[in-house]
């Protein structure tokens, strides 16, 4: 297999995923990832090889060369000794591995203790890395292979990896009890702009918070910021004023006395959580069983937000 040694195994199934779709176009949409990536494993894959893999004739998508053969048999070899070695790990008790979770960094108090309390509940102890950060930190942690999964919202940079919905993650208010606007259940952010804002000071979130007051025309004022979620509530909590937020805890935290959550009227738009991963298909089974307890509790979330409003 000496003419795979330049490739990750990730690469080379991006060559295999041409070949079978018979499209760099249509493997693209297949694996999830951008077209750029596709032709980088096939110019890496052919600098190996010394030889062309696939003829690309306009019309006729990509044609299979004879070196092109030659790889992608010894692709499909290599492949199913992985997934070989994978089966034997699982079968030897290795199925609920470590696992390295990154999410962006209001997401740790908001979920991520509940929801792997519920998984070790469900499937039994596992050693379990939480990296809480921002979104372009987290895509280079992912990159470099210091994580196996990010849990994040579908805004900033390009993870280039496989993505799987979670839910959908609706902005809304935050104010202090003694608030007037706390006897509303729901409120415009128009009236939020009545009190000052205190803002979620991360990369790409405060270019987010603040570009939704340009759709409904209102310049708040920003009496408070900081890039801690949980500051940012206690700030609220002592009556700095309002905040809008977008995750919506299953529960009430504890930091949330004499705050109240409200929803927000207006049409505006929202992010979905989603995770990142290199695995395709054949994830870990912690890893598999974490995504859907994410989504069940992600659903949870929400049920106080109003019809058209939730996870779509």
């Amino acid at each position: 297999m000496e003419i795979l040694v330049g490739a990750s195994l990730r690469q080379i199934q991006y060559v295999l995923a041409v070949y079978e779709t018979g499209s760099i176009a249509k493997a693209s949409r297949e694996m999830h990832i951008s077209q750029s990536s596709i032709l980088a494993a096939i110019d890496l894959a052919e600098q190996d090889l010394g030889a062309r893999i696939f003829d690309r004739r306009k019309g006729r998508g990509v044609v299979l060369t004879a070196m092109g053969e030659r790889y992608l048999a010894a692709a499909r070899r290599l492949l199913s000794a992985e997934r070989e070695f994978r089966d034997s790990l699982m079968l030897s008790g290795a199925a609920h591995g470590p696992l390295r979770i990154g999410c962006f960094e209001p997401f740790g108090p908001i979920m991520m203790i509940d929801v792997l309390r519920k998984l070790r509940e469900r499937i039994g102890f596992f050693e379990i890395t939480l990296l809480e950060t921002d979104q372009v930190s987290l895509k280079r942690a992912l990159d470099r292979g210091e994580i196996d999964v990010a849990v994040i919202y579908d805004l900033g940079p390009d993870f280039d990896c496989t993505i799987e919905y979670i839910g959908r993650a609706p902005p809304h208010a935050m104010v202090h009890v003694g608030s007037p606007l706390a006897r509303f259940e729901a409120i415009s952010l128009a009236q939020l702009c009545s009190e000052p804002i205190a803002l979620l000071s991360l990369p790409l979130t405060t270019t987010y918070l603040m570009t939704l007051f340009d759709y409904v025309a209102k310049k708040p004022a920003i009496g408070f910021r900081s890039s801690h979620y949980e500051t940012v509530i206690r700030a609220v909590s002592s009556g700095f004023g309002g905040t809008v937020l977008n995750a919506w805890p299953a529960s009430p935290l504890p930091i949330e006395a004499n705050t109240k959550r409200l929803r927000l009227t207006d049409d505006l738009p929202a992010p979905n959580i989603v995770t990142a991963d290199h695995y395709g298909d054949q994830k870990p089974p912690n890893l598999v069983e974490f995504i859907a307890e994410l989504k069940a509790h992600v659903a949870l979330g929400y049920r106080n937000v109003a019809p058209g409003q939730g996870p779509a």
